[in-house]
């Protein structure tokens, strides 16, 4: 308890050193990395029993959908530190995600084949949201690549199974090239990024990091019959109970080969806005 009192078994308010003072020892003694371990250790026993997908570096001819987004933005800065945090951790991430192949109707998930961001794996500290604040946090800024993950799926016509939205808009437009709310938040280990393969082919996921830029695709052997684009809907801002926030929804369009389209809804956002408008 703060302050080291706690209830006495002599009275209200007596001075009571005994459990506050042996929690403190113990939180010393072990690290922080290490205790966030034990207490996620039944997640990460679950993610040893599933089987993960195979891993194949051999370029596919055919680029399905490709994207790539800077490591940098001007108008969303970081303390330095945080930056190069975040950049090792998007490194750690394209080690470990790089070759991944989909089979039809495989499942990809992003905690079974990341697992815990733990500074003991190779992760840092890097920028996190804690109650719509920044702050420094195991495996921060990871978000850059499961915003790139979401965008190939969504765009190589993948079933999204289990996706998490972002509650902040962190930057304005001035460097945004897809529509607002394409973003996908995880943490471990309750909130994951999941998609199925519904394509009917075999995919590759390739990702590297090179000009600044993390580069992702979804290659395969054979041209898939359709593509796919995002569609914006209803997009405004407004003000709310002294905030601003943004709204939008977004649609999923199927162009196939046969000439035919249709369109699938995909969510709808609602996000304070954390810049000036």
């Amino acid at each position: 308890m703060t302050g080291g009192l706690s209830v006495h078994p002599g009275g209200v308010g007596a001075p009571y050193y005994g459990a506050p003072v042996l929690r403190r020892v113990v939180r010393k003694a072990i690290p922080v990395p290490v205790r966030v371990a034990l207490l996620q250790w039944p997640a990460m026993l679950a993610l040893l029993k599933l089987e993960r997908l195979p891993v194949d570096v051999q370029a596919r001819p055919h680029v399905v959908t490709s994207r790539a987004t800077p490591l940098r933005r001007e108008r969303l800065t970081y303390d330095e530190s945080l930056q190069r945090a975040k950049e090792q951790n998007v490194a750690r991430a394209v080690a470990l995600l790089d070759g991944l192949v989909l089979a039809p109707g495989a499942l990809f998930s992003w905690h079974r084949h990341i697992g815990p961001p733990l500074r003991l794996r190779g992760f840092a500290p890097g920028p996190e949201l804690h109650d719509e604040r920044l702050e420094p946090g195991d495996g921060g800024g990871l978000c850059q690549v499961t915003n790139l993950l979401y965008y190939l799926a969504v765009h190589a016509g993948l079933e999204v199974v289990e996706r998490h939205r972002h509650a902040l808009d962190l930057f304005p437009d001035d460097s945004r090239t897809v529509p607002f709310g394409c973003g996908a938040t995880v943490f471990f280990p309750k909130k994951d990024l999941r998609f199925l393969n519904t394509s009917g082919v075999s995919l590759q996921l390739r990702l590297t990091l090179r000009d600044g830029a993390l580069h992702g695709a979804l290659h395969s052997t054979t041209a898939l019959p359709f593509r796919c684009e995002l569609v914006e809907r209803d997009h405004r801002f407004e003000q709310r109970d002294g905030a601003v926030f943004r709204h939008n929804r977004l649609f999923r369009k199927w162009h196939f080969d046969d000439g035919t389209s249709r369109e699938e809804w995909l969510a709808d956002h609602d996000a304070r806005v954390a810049y000036p408008t």
